[in-house]
């Protein structure tokens, strides 16, 4: 079962490997276009451990971009967990962790 010490393990290293190339794309310097970033943001283990997470505590997971929408079975309200804001066209912006651990601790009740 994941645990959210796992999820924070795999957020500092998704920051450590992301945090060049959003620097890079948010300074208008990068070789990669932002859409190729968030697609390795969303193939990495940080997203796919996250989404194990949820899913193991019964909920449905359904990716929006660079978010997680997670819905609990039979209810209606559905929780966005945001892992990576995209703003002013293609600017990105890592979540800190305490926002993320808010989400989790949320998800784990």
């Amino acid at each position: 079962m994941v645990e959210i010490d796992d999820i924070e393990k795999r957020f500092r290293k998704f920051r450590n490997d992301f945090w060049e190339d959003v620097t890079e794309i948010n300074a208008g310097e990068s070789k990669l276009n932002t859409d190729e970033i968030k697609t390795k943001m969303t193939e990495s283990e940080y997203f796919k451990t996250i989404k194990a997470f949820a899913e193991e505590r019964g909920w449905s997971v359904v990716p929006k971009d660079l978010t997680l929408a997670v819905q609990k079975e039979g209810e209606e309200k559905t929780v966005e967990v945001t892992l990576v804001d995209t703003f002013e066209e293609n600017k990105l912006f890592i979540q800190p962790w305490s926002r993320v651990l808010q989400k989790l601790e949320n998800l784990n009740k």
